[in-house]
């Protein structure tokens, strides 16, 4: 059994810029199960981290990082649900897929109405996994992408140095700041120094919002038949 959100939307956003930027999270307290889906994921050259309940994963956690979580429904202490309503009352949107072995179709209504993006029973189909955390990471992208997209940002992208603009680029596009630094040739601290400077010209906050605003000004330029 599955049921996807009805609102989720697919676009043509370039999957290997979702994998470069975008890690899938799995939550369950079952260790087969995480190495799993890890392995079926990882095979897709997803980026993934592992969690073996719901209180690791708010303790280590990077919410800022972009992506999508596998989560299962029944774990101890703090089940999948809870963990869900905790994510939502903290303002985290990252899309959650939900798999359990004790699903109904009553609590797959009832999560995807409380904001989930899919539902599955295991064993879960590996096809159906990547397809869905595809799908999750790319509405999610694209939400953040129409949020910004009624904002001008060539006015403000004229306002950033040559530097700043290198350095953005290869951010959005998924290099670390030690990677951008060697491909530039400069110091990483003054690709941070750059990096934050641009994003505060661009009011980028996250590393998504980072790729969304690079992906809209791509489109930007494309829309006026520049480069």
């Amino acid at each position: 059994m599955t049921i996807s959100n009805p609102n989720s939307e697919t676009s043509a956003v370039d999957d290997a810029v979702l994998k470069a930027a975008s890690v899938v999270r799995i939550v369950d307290d079952d260790e087969a199960m995480r190495r799993s889906y890890a392995f079926m994921l990882t095979m897709a050259k997803w980026r993934t981290k592992l969690y073996p309940s719901a209180e690791a994963f708010l303790d280590e956690d990077d919410p800022e990082i972009p992506g999508a979580i596998i989560l299962d429904v029944r774990m101890p202490r703090i089940s999948g649900l809870a963990l869900q309503d905790r994510l939502s009352a903290d303002g985290n949107d990252l899309p959650v897929i939900f798999v359990t072995g004790h699903g109904d179709v009553d609590m797959a209504v009832r999560a995807v109405k409380r904001g989930a993006f899919d539902f599955m029973l295991k064993p879960v189909d590996p096809v159906r996994l990547k397809k869905a955390v595809t799908e999750a990471i790319r509405a999610s992208w694209i939400k953040a992408n129409e949020a910004r997209r009624t904002m001008d940002f060539s006015g403000k992208w004229a306002l950033l140095t040559q530097r700043e603009r290198e350095v953005f680029q290869l951010i959005a596009e998924g290099c670390l700041n030690k990677e951008a630094a060697f491909r530039l040739n400069i110091a990483e601290r003054t690709v941070k120094f750059h990096r934050a400077s641009a994003c505060r010209k661009l009011g980028a906050r996250t590393p998504q919002e980072i790729a969304a605003i690079w992906l809209a000004l791509k489109e930007s330029v494309r829309s006026s038949g520049g480069a």
